[in-house]
């Protein structure tokens, strides 16, 4: 036992010499810091361009600017972002409800979150070419961002998440229907990562009660991830990831499976979270270029890794372990938060949630 200790004190004061600006301290979301980050959605969330549009034009008169066809979600660069740009300001909201920036959040959302505003986005969605536009991520963020709402004891969120629910109840019908044709699980370290999106939907069935939805994520969970071993956690990062693919579905599996099952499967997926095994998630990936919008990728992934290394050590048993996963993620939020501010608007669109996730978990 002592000498396991040694070593883990000896790895993560390795892993941690690049910190410089906040070594000392520890990164905990109070008022102050809550408005410097939220002020990054407010900036952006009615930010019409830049824009990336998602969709395909079926004929010359669906070339119409995007804000006209989803007029709740049009900023912060593309759909999804716009989306949990929207969870940020309700998440940040509901923790601090008298922060300074309170009722310039409130105008925001009354504006973007009208009835009027939310049945046009659900006609959007009506149409075929917008099927499968946002599946899953931008699905599952749209989830989160109601389950915020609908659990939040507020007249006006009330109101918001009766605007809300039509859109969202088709989506959830469009998961289940996806997931009855979808073979196997996608696995990549952005957008289109199955294991991502579910986690995100299971906390909003969770929170919701929708069992429907519930069971047929952990029905599918199951079925594909459960024999899985030997995660190439080496093979991580991808120059542009902003997700873990391996910590993705050992996070989603912490929440579907019994402590003991859990516990089984992860000493087969991560056999060994020695410096060779686990090297590549042990330290934070290099940024040479924060202000490219797929090299500042990276940024959000130490955000990913923080919440995902504390989904897990949360549900270990091995003590030792636990503490070693809970240095790491602190040390990713760490340099995460020191690297955000620089990435430019092609990072702070979006990184401002990914920093406020992981702060409130």
């Amino acid at each position: 036992m002592r000498i396991t200790f040694f070593i883990i004190i000896f790895l993560f004061i390795n892993c941690t010499s690049n910190i410089n600006k906040v070594d000392n301290e520890e990164l905990r979301l109070n008022e102050k810091l809550a408005s410097d980050l939220i002020q990054l959605s407010i900036n952006c969330v009615d930010k019409k361009f830049p824009y990336k549009v998602g969709y395909r034009y079926i004929d010359s008169t669906w070339i119409r600017p995007h804000y006209k066809l989803t007029p709740s979600f049009y900023g912060c660069w593309d759909w999804h972002s716009a989306v949990h740009g929207h969870w940020s300001m309700v998440k940040i909201l509901k923790e601090f409800p008298n922060i300074k920036e309170a009722e310039n959040i409130r105008k925001i959302i009354r504006k973007n979150l009208n009835k009027n505003n939310l049945e046009k986005e659900f006609q959007f969605f009506q149409n075929d070419f917008a099927k499968g536009f946002e599946r899953t991520y931008g699905w599952a963020w749209l989830m989160l961002l109601y389950s915020e709402l609908e659990t939040w004891d507020d007249i006006e969120a009330k109101n918001w998440s009766k605007n809300l629910k039509p859109l969202v109840d088709l989506l959830s019908e469009r998961t289940i229907i996806f997931l009855n044709k979808l073979s196997k699980p996608l696995r990549p370290g952005t957008h289109a990562n199955t294991a991502f999106s579910f986690s995100l939907m299971y906390e909003y069935a969770q929170k919701t009660n929708n069992e429907k939805l519930s069971n047929k994520i952990k029905e599918y969970s199951i079925k594909h991830f459960s024999y899985d071993k030997n995660c190439p956690v080496n093979y991580e990062p991808s120059g542009t990831d902003f997700l873990s693919p391996c910590l993705a579905e050992a996070s989603l599996m912490s929440k579907i499976l019994s402590e003991k099952e859990f516990n089984n499967w992860l000493s087969k997926f991560f056999p060994s979270f020695k410096e060779k095994n686990f090297g590549s998630i042990i330290t934070p990936p290099e940024v040479l270029d924060p202000k490219d919008p797929g090299i500042g990728h990276l940024i959000g992934l130490m955000f990913h890794r923080a919440w995902t290394l504390n989904d897990v050590a949360n549900k270990i048993q091995n003590d030792d372990k636990k503490l070693f996963l809970y240095e790491i993620s602190k040390n990713h939020t760490k340099k995460g938060f020191e690297l955000m501010f620089d990435s430019g608007y092609g990072g702070e669109h979006w990184l401002a949630t990914f920093a406020i996730y992981n702060f409130t978990r």
